[in-house]
């Protein structure tokens, strides 16, 4: 089940992005968005993999935002709040496609059986 949330997580801005390329307005800014927050949610994980889940999806989400946010900058974008809503939700997505792909482990230490996503 996880597993299979974590693909649909990850697949999810790429099938927006083939929407809007595909669409009316053949706009392909939405597709390298999603290209920069996946690889920036894939890179934040593989560097923080050591560090508390929540900080790791945290920085994850605050620099894919801040990184698709300036694709659209440069790509021709103007309005400010359609831009950050848009590099947050693809943030969201793939961080959280990131995030569910990483098996729940259980740590010894600590307060008991934590678990850490």
């Amino acid at each position: 089940m996880r597993r299979t949330l974590s693909v649909l997580c990850t697949i999810a801005p790429f099938v927006a992005a083939a929407i809007a390329a595909f669409g009316g307005r053949h706009d392909l800014r939405m597709l390298w968005m999603a290209i920069v927050v996946t690889l920036v949610a894939q890179v934040v994980h593989a560097l923080t993999a050591r560090l508390r889940g929540t900080f790791s999806a945290a920085l994850s989400l605050m620099l894919g935002t801040i990184a698709a946010s300036a694709i659209a900058l440069m790509a021709g974008a103007r309005a400010p709040f359609g831009i950050i809503a848009v590099a947050l939700v693809l943030a969201v997505f793939a961080t959280a496609g990131v995030w569910l792909r990483v098996p729940r482990t259980t740590d010894s230490g600590g307060r008991g059986s934590a678990q850490r996503i």
